[in-house]
């Protein structure tokens, strides 16, 4: 359960490095709000009972506290220069697709109000602003297991910008230390070099992935 937590948890907040030297960072004051903020109202998402209601709101959270056009552009790093308009285009529409069927892969039914959330610190650099939290599931498996279970505490580092609409938004997360973008991108260039760097394959593929992610999605819904 643990590991399904931290990777649900990562695979939100995909909803990701270094800000463009044009954006503003955001103040230290500012960046604690939008943690606090965000952390409840993430919580809340979860412990929603209703699946299509949890989907909805975490789904708008991804897309207008996360942004997903930096991190899309990350992740595809160095192969975008060798993609055309169109292939281009492409990618980011199933990039947004394929971020909001992460989170959905996953049994979401517990009760997230149990976890413990609070801010270490906060750290403002010239072009972003860091936060580091820690997160404490262990009530959580006390009450899905029943048992008492010793606090198990994660480090979470959000690296926060000025985005979309000057809005206070998310382009990177560290769980234990692992960067989300820099894990994801890994995978992308992996399953890049798979395909002999053909790009046109491997969109097919990345295109069978989202629709397989959305079909089970879909099924979570018809199960509930």
């Amino acid at each position: 359960m643990l590991r399904i937590f931290k990777f649900v948890l990562l695979s939100f907040w995909l909803s990701f490095s270094l800000a463009y030297a044009s954006e503003v960072a955001v103040s230290s004051q500012d960046a604690r709000a939008w943690a606090n903020s965000k952390g409840q109202e993430l919580i809340q998402a979860l412990a929603e009972t209703n699946l299509a209601t949890k989907y909805a709101k975490l789904d708008t959270m991804l897309n207008e506290d996360v942004n997903l056009d930096y991190i899309s552009k990350f992740v595809i790093g160095k192969y975008a220069k060798i993609m055309n308009e169109k292939q281009l285009k492409q990618y980011t529409s199933l990039f947004h697709r394929y971020a909001l069927t992460l989170y959905k892969q996953f049994n979401l039914n517990f009760d997230a109000t149990a976890v413990q959330f609070s801010i270490d610190n906060v750290i403002e650099h010239q072009n972003f602003t860091t936060v580091n939290c820690s997160v404490d599931p262990s009530k959580v498996l006390e009450n899905i297991r029943g048992i008492k279970v010793e606090s198990q505490i994660i480090p979470v580092k959000f690296k926060l910008i000025r985005g979309t609409k000057n809005r206070i938004q998310a382009v990177d997360v560290e769980i234990a230390g692992v960067s989300l973008v820099i894990e994801y991108r890994k995978r992308f260039y992996e399953m890049i070099k798979e395909e002999g760097e053909d790009i046109d394959w491997f969109l097919q593929r990345f295109n069978d992935q989202v629709i397989a992610n959305e079909n089970v999605a879909y099924r979570n819904l018809l199960g509930q």
